[in-house]
Parts: structure tokens; C-alpha cells; sequence
């Protein structure tokens, strides 16, 4: 145990130097409190060894005794050490230690398969690590673990008191101690900041806590009465329909961020996305926007459905992911809109086929249906600017006006770009960069291929963003940077949408938005508003435990920090680094975003709990 202690605290020394930007502030107090949960997730692994090898017994010098124990053993130590290795690259992009749910995301479709290769060409440092590690545990191990039929003989009397002993210990330990309730991760705020919890917890046992542990609590802050004067999400909108009978296309793109769109830093001579910052200058630009969760597995479920991560597990891997919904392509249906879900990747990755088919869209394209691996980019799917461009082909054949999600693939590790087009974007300083130019380069090939087309004068394009990618920049890794997305609207001819707008916005918005601007009158559930309405802007996700939200108040936009059932942190948007909290100074607005908050999480968990997530218009 003591081996297994001393490599989960090389990993969390390894784990710290790679993603150092997101800890900052961090010391001495945040490795000695990481090796208290290191100490508790090394009980955890240990329990079935423990539980065999210390059972009193007289065999228990025999081989097979010993072969059971040595399987134990090796199996503990290969599983705490591989958990903790993936999360020193795998936080870089989630920022949060991972949980149960990885595994369950990486079970979809053939993701995991076609990514093995590119994961040792790209991480071969971790495979490093974990080898070096292994063979250390077999050396030690094979130096002082020798029982052999010459070792003392112990009575049963003694492995009896000796058993019960390191039973009753271990099992104290790895609840946390002398508790009423097992120790979860989200206690690790008391041992440091909320930006430090991930370097307090270890993968290991945020791993083991989420097993089994997928479902949320219904909460009962406010009465029923007050709660719908709080917050309700029963939307409608009788007086749209901006763009009633028109086409709308919606682009997520993968991992797009302001930390690299021109548009965000226009006193900067270099830009990597010089088509998206014209197209911006064009549109309706909101400045504000935030990702509901920090996945494409949150993203989807957020903009096709207004369905926010406001729990541990991503809303497609919980128990509630079959609840009944209603989303965008049945509620356009039901005003004759047609609808297509295009995903350049493998079918079946991410479940986002079989999650369109819950969602009810009348068709959805992947990589099978392109039908043409030449163009495929050797792991996730078809390369984007041929799987755009076909995607035109694919709504040239669609009933009119038609609702098309578009979500692109090739910004996202191992970072790969055609071969052909290597030279274009050679000078780029990582490889990163040269995929954002990429991606930019063939939006620009799916507008200009669009605007041949004789329904583009007639069509909406929303343009924005799933999630933030992983950064070494101190702004873009705090709650308030890690989770702005770019969001646009663009209307070839409509002046409407031109300019730009400081309003917040979340993903969770683009449903209600779109059934206000198409003209669809009937009440439907969502957990954004309508960014053309008056209601100010509010939007909220969880990443890690912690609740963040955002909310104008007073004209100011401020970000609230949550967790542990109590506001940690109060901050203006413009304290990107958030630095200073005014929770004690402006204890007023901290109250009303925390009670916002509160309602919001009251009214999310009731519905998912109880399958409420529709609206029975046949009374």
C-alpha cells in the first residue's frame, strides 16, 4: 500500500507540472491534503486484496493462495496507476479529474478502437510512465513479498484479531474517517480552493465514488408556489417568428475557442480563423456565450434540447439519458420543418446517432452514410471540409425549410489536417493552431459551396462553439474562460441579425431562440430563454462539482460560483482570472444568482427524476 501511496503522489507531482497554469496558487497544503484522498483511494483498491490474502486460513502458503493474491495485488496497483496517468493529459481538455463515465463514453461506437493509435503516438510519455511505474511495483514487490513454506506459521486466533484489525481500518479510512456519510470528491473543496480541487483529488477515487453513483437527489429549497415565481421553464413565444418558414442550419464546431478567433482580438495583427471574423462582422455576435458543460457529450444535448449539465454525470451517460424529451427537430416538425443531424465521425460515436433518434430527427448522416474512406482522417471520421461540402449536397435533397445540425470533427486530438493541405497552414505554432485554421478554412468552403445554393438567401446560419479545448493560458482556465464559446447568427439578407450583443447566452438559449424566431406558439420545456426576449440572460453548468452561473444584474454580468450547497465566489465577466471575489462586498447579488441557482438545480433534478422533461398539449 505503501508503494502505491508513493507512485500516486509521482503522478500527482507529474500531473501538477503538466496542467500547472490551472493551479496557480497552489502549494505545499494542496499535495498534503492530495495524499489524504491518494491514502483513501489506495484503501479502496485494496479492499478485495485485503479482504482475501488477511481471511483467516492455513493455506496460505499454498501457490494457488498465492496467485490469487499476486492477481489482487498487481490488478490494484495496475488500475490505480493507469486512472491516474490518463487524467494528466485528459484534465488538459476536461479540466476535472474523470470519472466512471469516461470508460462509459468511450464505449460508444468504435471511438476507443480507432483512437489507440493515435493515443501512443501522441501521449507515449503517459504509456512511458505507466511501464516505468509497473516495473518499479514488480521489483519492490517480488523484494518483499516472498512467502514461502519455510515463512512463520500465525494461528488462526491471531489472523483472526490481525484480520479484523486491518479490516475495520481500512474500511474507516476509506470512507474518510469517523463519518456518518463516505467522503465524495466535492469535500475536497475544504482542503483548498475551488480552482485547486482537481489537484487535492485523485483519478482513483473519483473513478471508484462514481460507480453506481450516476443518479441526483431531488432538492426542495423552495415550495412549489415560490419555485415557479423563481424560475420555471415553461416557455412560449405567441409573437415570433423572425424567420417563420425559412431554413435554419446550425454549426457546432468542435473545440472552438475565443483564445484563437481574430473576432475576440482585433488588436492582435495574427488571426487563425480570418474567414469566421469576417463572417462575424456580418452577423449578430453575442460576446457572452457560455457552453453548458465542457463535453461534446454536454454540448448536444444542450443546444438540440436545451438540456444543461447540471450534475456530475454527462446527461447522455445517466440513467435519465431515455427520459422523454422534446427537442428542436420535433418541435420544428410539428410546423413543417424537415431535419438532419450531420457528424462527420464514425457512426455511433459519442451515441449521437441513437441520441438523434430520440431527438427526432428525420435522418442523420455520419461516416457510413458519406461512404468514402479516402477522405477519412485515419481516427475520428471525414475530414471537414469534404464532409461539409457533402453535407450541402445531402439538404440539396431535403424538404423545405429544413433544420440541419452540423457538427464538425477535425480540431480535436491527434489534430490532423488533409495531407494536401499541409503546406497551407504549415506555420502555425502547434499543431492546434493549424487545425483551427483548418476548420476556419473549410467553413469558408461550406459558405461559398452554400451560397451557390437557391435556398441560401433564405436560411439562418447559427454558428458556435461544444466546449473550450484545454489551454496554457491563465484566462481561458478558470471557470469563466474554460466555458465561452463563440455564438453568431447569420441571415444572408436580413439586416436584423447584424452587430453585436454583451447579452449572456448559453447553449441551452439556441432552442428557445430558434422556436421564437420560426414562429412555433406552442408551450414547450427548456432551461434557456429566447435571446431575442426580454428576460435577462442566465445560463449555468457543472464541471467538477462545482456550479457556475451567469447572470446580468443591475447591467453588470457576473459569474457565481457553487458548491458544497453554498456560493463560494461572486465575479464580474471582466475578471477573466478571477481574482476578485465580491461575495462579502456584494452579498445582495450573490444571494439572488445563488437562489437562481438553487431553483434552476431544484427544478432540473425534479425533472429528470420524473420524466418531466415534456408538456402534454392534448389537455
Amino acid at each position: 500500500m505503501g508503494l502505491l501511496m508513493l507512485i500516486f503522489t509521482l503522478c500527482r507531482v507529474i500531473f501538477f507540472i503538466h496542467n500547472n497554469n490551472y493551479f496557480p496558487e497552489a502549494g505545499f497544503l494542496e499535495f498534503l491534503s492530495g495524499m489524504w484522498f491518494d491514502l483513501i483511494a489506495v484503501c479502496l483498491l485494496f479492499y478485495p486484496l485485503i479482504a482475501v490474502e488477511l481471511f483467516p486460513n492455513k493455506n496460505r502458503t499454498s501457490k494457488w493462495y498465492r496467485i490469487t493474491t499476486a492477481i489482487l495485488t498487481y490488478l490494484a496497483f495496475t488500475v490505480g496507476i493507469f486512472v491516474n496517468l490518463i487524467d494528466i493529459e485528459y484534465f488538459h481538455h476536461t479540466t476535472t479529474r474523470s470519472n466512471i463515465s469516461l470508460f462509459k463514453m468511450l464505449r460508444f461506437g468504435e471511438d476507443l478502437k480507432q483512437q489507440i493509435p493515435s493515443f501512443i503516438g501522441n501521449y507515449w510519455y503517459i504509456l512511458l510512465f505507466f511501464l516505468i511505474f509497473l516495473i518499479l511495483t514488480v521489483l519492490v514487490l517480488k523484494r518483499f513479498n516472498s512467502w514461502t513454506d519455510d515463512s512463520p506459521k500465525i494461528s488462526i486466533r491471531k489472523q483472526l484479531i490481525i484480520y479484523l484489525l486491518v479490516i475495520a481500518s481500512t474500511v474507516i479510512i476509506g470512507r474518510g474517517g469517523f463519518i456518518r456519510k463516505p467522503i465524495t470528491p466535492t469535500q475536497a473543496a475544504k482542503f483548498t480552493t475551488s480552482q485547486n480541487v482537481p489537484l487535492v483529488l485523485n483519478t482513483a477515487f473519483t473513478m471508484i465514488n462514481s460507480i453506481g453513483a450516476a443518479t441526483i437527489e431531488e432538492k426542495n429549497y423552495f415550495s412549489e408556489e415560490e419555485l415557479k415565481n423563481r424560475y420555471n421553464p415553461l416557455q412560449q413565444y405567441p409573437s415570433g417568428g423572425k424567420v417563420k418558414g425559412q431554413n435554419v442550419v446550425l454549426i457546432l464546431i468542435e473545440s472552438f475557442t475565443p483564445e484563437y478567433i481574430g473576432a475576440y482580438h482585433p488588436q492582435e495583427e495574427k488571426s487563425y480563423t480570418p474567414f469566421f471574423d469576417s463572417l462575424a462582422n456580418q452577423s449578430l455576435f453575442f460576446t457572452n456565450a457560455f457552453a453548458n458543460g465542457k463535453k461534446s457529450l454536454d454540448a448536444v444535448p444542450a443546444v438540440v434540447a436545451s438540456i444543461p449539465k447540471l450534475m456530475e454525470t454527462e446527461y447522455l451517460l445517466s440513467p435519465y439519458a431515455a427520459n422523454e424529451i422534446d427537442a428542436l427537430p420535433e418541435h420544428l416538425g410539428k410546423i413543417g420543418y424537415s431535419s438532419a443531424f450531420f457528424h462527420g465521425a464514425t457512426n455511433g460515436s459519442m451515441n449521437f446517432d441513437a441520441f438523434s433518434e430520440l431527438a427526432e430527427f428525420d435522418n442523420y448522416f455520419g461516416r457510413s452514410e458519406y461512404n468514402n474512406d479516402t477522405h477519412y482522417d485515419g481516427t475520428w471520421g471525414i475530414y471537414d471540409h469534404h464532409f461539409l461540402s457533402w453535407s450541402i449536397d445531402k439538404m440539396n435533397e431535403m424538404k423545405r425549410p429544413f433544420f440541419s445540425t452540423i457538427f464538425t470533427i477535425s480540431n480535436h486530438p491527434p489534430y490532423s489536417i488533409p495531407p494536401e493541405l499541409e503546406e497551407k497552414f504549415e506555420y502555425t505554432p502547434s499543431e492546434q493552431h493549424k487545425t483551427i485554421m483548418y476548420t476556419d478554412y473549410a467553413l469558408q468552403l461550406f459558405f461559398e459551396k452554400a451560397a451557390e445554393q437557391n435556398w441560401y438567401a433564405n436560411t439562418l446560419f447559427i454558428i458556435t462553439a461544444d466546449h473550450t479545448p484545454g489551454t496554457k493560458q491563465s484566462q481561458y482556465s478558470h471557470s469563466i474562460g474554460r466555458l465561452r464559446i463563440p455564438l453568431l447568427f447569420y441571415h444572408p439578407l436580413d439586416t436584423f441579425f447584424r452587430g453585436r450583443s454583451d447579452k449572456i447566452a448559453g447553449q441551452t438559449d439556441l432552442m428557445p431562440t430558434l422556436l421564437d424566431l420560426s414562429g412555433y406558439q406552442t408551450p414547450f420545456i427548456s432551461f434557456g430563454n429566447s435571446l431575442f426576449s426580454h428576460k435577462a440572460g442566465l445560463t449555468a453548468a457543472q464541471i467538477g462539482g462545482e456550479f457556475i452561473v451567469f447572470k446580468t444584474v443591475q447591467g453588470v454580468p457576473y459569474a457565481l460560483t457553487y458548491r458544497n450547497e453554498k456560493a463560494i465566489g461572486l465575479y464580474q465577466l471582466e475578471d477573466v482570472n478571477m481574482k476578485n471575489n465580491l461575495l462579502s462586498e456584494k452579498q445582495t447579488i450573490g444571494k439572488q444568482l445563488e437562489q437562481q441557482l438553487k431553483a434552476m438545480i431544484q427544478v432540473y433534478n425534479k425533472k429528470l427524476i420524473h420524466n418531466a422533461l415534456t408538456v402534454d398539449t392534448s389537455k
